[in-house]
């Protein structure tokens, strides 16, 4: 009976049918699962299972709030409140095992959506693309093939040591491409971290050349894959990887070389910075900035939402619009104490502090404030990283560079017109990036994978009358998420 259950989740046979909203955007919900036999028989159906593809990607222990969750937790500009073993408590303590929930839920949701991905790629291969034509073969695979590097990146961050470390030589995870729709053996080797980055970027290469240009409307182009998709990922990948040039030769294709810093050939979806960030967190979610979004509507919001884990319960949340349960807020002394992030700055609206009561001043993220059914769309990547992405590339590589100071103030100018970033030399520069960094993406989930690709450690946590977590070093067997116990059951050679 194990088996049964282990392998009904794992091995997810990847084939649904999708109710899509009237604008066509990817707010899908399964309805039924289709014979294989007849999956690809029609032009409808392979659309459906496209939709299917995304559904699963943004499950909830994975891109629909878990992997998010988890990454910020560890990162240290979050505080658990009461260090809740079933809500990350023991991702935030360090203290996780491989039979810890979280180990468990993000690599079977992440492993789901890869599975889906390969039985559709080989679907397509096999009769799809005989029903849909060349067109639409390549656009489907390419979007496939996109989420499936963007899974594996992410399992990256959190059960393999950063490609720095080692050059890539240190095991990964292991790289499944062919689909399984039943009991099968499921015994496959770790491979290497370069390995798997090598993997994503053919994926991503493919999808560069394979998607849309662009789609007719700003949802689809939020919300779907199209080229600068592929591209904006890359430069994130590239970073991780330490490999700073070629994060400049991809940023280049959708970064002008001067300010106001845009993409806007108009044969592409056209990005830039909007004056007002708080545009990018609130409907329609559709702001040029906003490259890659996940996507939700009340008929499939997350179990576990950002919002419940970020905003306060009700005795808290006094003034504020929403309430959640009050799991995670933000670290005061962290990059919230920030002298040079000034109280002007728009990007502080996110911050919500406790108005009254026992924990007045309490601070809390506010990005994600839907009430329930908690619908926010979540970012994926967002323009202003590929601008950070770019000015930290050129900081390492040509020193005090002119653009990258540009970029710098750039980002920093839409929500803080009063300062002007003046760096004295290369490591003032890239300090200054990586803050700006911290300030902007904060309760994103992009902290964690910064601090494993420059080989920081995972900063103590020290809140006030709570208990203190020690920092974990790069060294430390905690520094990684284990192999989760569900794989070493069933996977003999997972090592």
């Amino acid at each position: 009976m194990k088996n049964i259950k282990y392998f009904a989740l794992l091995l997810m046979i990847s084939v649904y049918t999708i109710s899509c909203t009237k604008s066509d955007m990817l707010n899908p919900v399964p309805t039924t699962l289709i014979a294989d036999a007849s999956a690809f028989e029609t032009s409808a159906r392979i659309s459906n299972q496209v939709n299917g593809l995304y559904a699963t990607f943004k499950g909830t222990g994975l891109w629909g709030s878990d992997y998010i969750l988890y990454s910020e937790a560890r990162a240290g500009e979050f505080i658990s409140s009461n260090q809740n073993p079933l809500q990350g408590g023991l991702t935030y303590m360090m203290l996780t095992d491989p039979g810890t929930s979280d180990v468990n839920i993000v690599w079977l949701q992440s492993y789901q959506t890869i599975n889906a991905c390969n039985v559709f790629l080989e679907g397509m291969d096999a009769k799809g693309k005989k029903v849909v034509g060349d067109t639409l073969y390549n656009n489907y695979t390419a979007e496939a093939k996109l989420l499936r590097a963007v899974t594996y990146y992410s399992l990256l961050q959190l059960y393999a040591k950063p490609y720095t470390n080692g050059n890539g030589s240190n095991p990964g995870v292991p790289l499944r491409l062919k689909g399984n729709t039943g009991l099968a053996d499921y015994n496959l080797a770790r491979s290497s971290v370069s390995e798997v980055y090598k993997q994503i970027l053919s994926d991503l290469n493919y999808a560069e050349t394979n998607l849309p240009n662009k789609y007719a409307t700003a949802v689809l182009n939020t919300t779907r894959a199209q080229r600068n998709t592929a591209i904006a990922l890359k430069t994130r990948v590239y970073l991780s990887m330490g490999d700073y040039a070629n994060v400049i030769n991809e940023a280049n294709k959708i970064v002008s070389t001067a300010a106001p810093f845009v993409a806007n050939n108009t044969t592409y979806a056209a990005h830039s910075l909007p004056a007002d960030i708080t545009t990018v967190f609130k409907t329609p979610y559709t702001s040029t900035e906003s490259i890659f979004s996940i996507a939700f509507a009340s008929g499939d919001a997350p179990g576990n939402s950002l919002a419940t884990n970020f905003l306060p319960n009700s005795a808290d949340g006094t003034g504020l619009g929403s309430a959640g349960t009050g799991q995670f807020y933000v670290f005061a002394s962290g990059i919230a104490a920030d002298a040079n992030w000034k109280s002007t700055d728009k990007r502080r609206s996110f911050l919500f502090t406790t108005p009254s009561g026992t924990n007045k001043g309490r601070l809390w993220c506010s990005k994600f404030a839907l009430g329930t059914p908690y619908t926010d769309y979540i970012p994926v990547i967002r323009y202003s990283e590929v601008l950070l992405n770019l000015a930290e590339a050129l900081a390492n590589i040509n020193g005090l560079d002119t653009r990258a100071t540009a970029i710098l103030n750039a980002v920093r100018g839409r929500s803080d017109a009063t300062t002007v970033f003046k760096p004295t030399d290369k490591a003032d520069l890239i300090n200054k990036v990586l803050n700006e960094r911290r300030i902007e993406f904060f309760g994103e989930g992009i902290r964690n994978g910064d601090l494993m690709r420059l080989g920081l450690p995972i900063p103590a946590k020290a809140p006030v009358g709570a208990t203190p977590v020690p920092a974990s070093n790069p060294t430390d067997g905690n520094y990684i998420w284990p192999i989760p116990n569900n794989e070493s059951l069933y996977n003999k050679l997972i090592g």
